[in-house]
């Protein structure tokens, strides 16, 4: 009996082990290279159609709108971008990228929105956003993402919108994903949209004094990840390539500067202090920047590639579908602008495999091709200038001399 009992852990174990050795892993995700473009102003600068190009990215994730509400206006846009020209001309035809980058608009609307406004006014409110749409997009367009970081206060407005919208457009409608609202669905709820897109950065506590940085503090995000059920909706994952200041007066959180106001004061001489730390505002500008008063402290941070591969090395885990965007924030900061094509790549190969047919990889691929096809007919060309004369032809003195 005891002889048999010896194989017993074997006869159970041998089936499982047989069938993990011939069990195919699933293929990995197919990645879509993507930006998100959130900025005011309806021209593309040169950095950021730059960044596009040489990253081969395939989608821009575009803020057509800001949506806030204020007892005059209702809801109302704080803010309207144009499509850039690049997807739609100021006549109204097709741009040079409608069929080279894919273009989702994408629309911020606060929470205090949502807070103010009643359910019939819920219901206009989406159809303007609607009728925007169809005004101001090209023909072609590859989703619609609306953004609000909702609680349970306004949920079902919110939702109520994402319903209406999707229900009324014939392409996906995706939501941004916080991590609170990722790591418990069921408490947060699960917005009516076909996507989600999770923001796994912004965790810290922004408005406290000290070192840490709120954009990602890895010990931080960590907690967001240790749940082991999928979110009910696929998700597409934000990376943060941005920077910002945090600015502090007497140990009171007054607001946050753009990296371009950063940078911007530090040119001028207003501050002092470790470039990657804090720093302290030493001159004063009251034309230009008249927010910083002597003695305020700004906490700069910033988003290396170092830092950005470890939000990627966390997210992994929320992958939950066969094709995912993997979408950069944004496309006019400059920390995303300084990062190398590698470095860009990295951050979307660490969920996948990029998709193949990007318009700016293959125009990459032809412009290396020509150059390398270029490069050996100058080596012709230099070689036969060089090569001793063939004495079986007979050569012209002057065409010698020319070449």
């Amino acid at each position: 009996m005891l002889r048999f009992l010896r194989w017993v852990p074997f006869v159970v174990l041998a089936p499982l082990l047989t069938y993990a050795a011939f069990r195919e892993e699933p293929p990995p995700s197919v990645v879509i290279p993507s930006a998100f473009r959130w900025r005011n102003s309806s021209w593309l600068e040169g950095q950021e159609e730059q960044a596009i190009r040489s990253n081969g990215l395939q989608r821009v994730y575009l803020k057509l709108l800001d949506i806030d509400w204020n007892s005059a206006h209702g809801a109302h846009p704080v803010s309207s971008v144009k499509v850039p020209y690049q997807w739609r001309t100021y006549g109204g035809d097709e741009g040079n990228w409608s069929d080279k980058v894919e273009l989702v608009p994408s629309i911020y609307i606060t929470n205090n929105t949502f807070l103010m406004i009643s359910d019939k006014e819920v219901d206009e409110l989406a159809h303007k956003l609607l009728r925007k749409l169809r005004t101001e997009c090209p023909r072609t367009i590859h989703g619609v993402m609306l953004d609000c970081d909702w609680s349970e206060r306004t949920r079902s407005g919110f939702f109520r919108i994402v319903e209406v919208m999707n229900d009324s457009l014939n392409v996906p409608v995706t939501v941004t994903v916080r991590m609170h609202q990722y790591r418990r669905p069921g408490k947060t709820g699960v917005p009516p949209a076909d996507r989600g897109m999770l923001m796994p950065y912004n965790v810290g506590t922004l408005s406290q004094p000290g070192s840490v940085n709120s954009i990602f503090d890895r010990e931080t995000a960590m907690p967001y990840f240790t749940t082991s059920e999928p979110y009910p909706l696929p998700l597409d994952i934000g990376l943060p390539a941005f920077s910002w200041g945090v600015q502090f007066r007497k140990g009171a959180f007054m607001g946050i500067l753009q990296e371009a106001q950063v940078n911007e004061a530090m040119n001028e001489g207003l501050l002092s202090g470790e470039t990657w730390g804090t720093l302290q505002v030493v001159n004063e500008n009251n034309k230009r920047m008249p927010a910083l008063h002597l003695g305020d402290e700004i906490r700069v941070e910033r988003m290396t590639p170092e830092v950005i591969a470890q939000v990627a090395e966390l997210a992994r885990s929320a992958v939950n579908s066969d094709t995912l965007a993997v979408v950069y924030f944004e496309a006019g900061a400059a920390s995303f602008q300084r990062m190398t094509t590698e470095e860009v790549r990295n951050g979307f190969e660490r969920f996948g495999t990029i998709r193949a047919g990007g318009f700016f990889d293959e125009e990459r691929r032809r412009a290396a091709e020509a150059y390398v096809l270029d490069s050996i007919n100058w080596s012709q060309a230099d070689t036969a200038a060089v090569a001793p004369p063939d004495t079986t032809m007979l050569v012209e003195p002057q065409i010698l001399h020319q070449r």
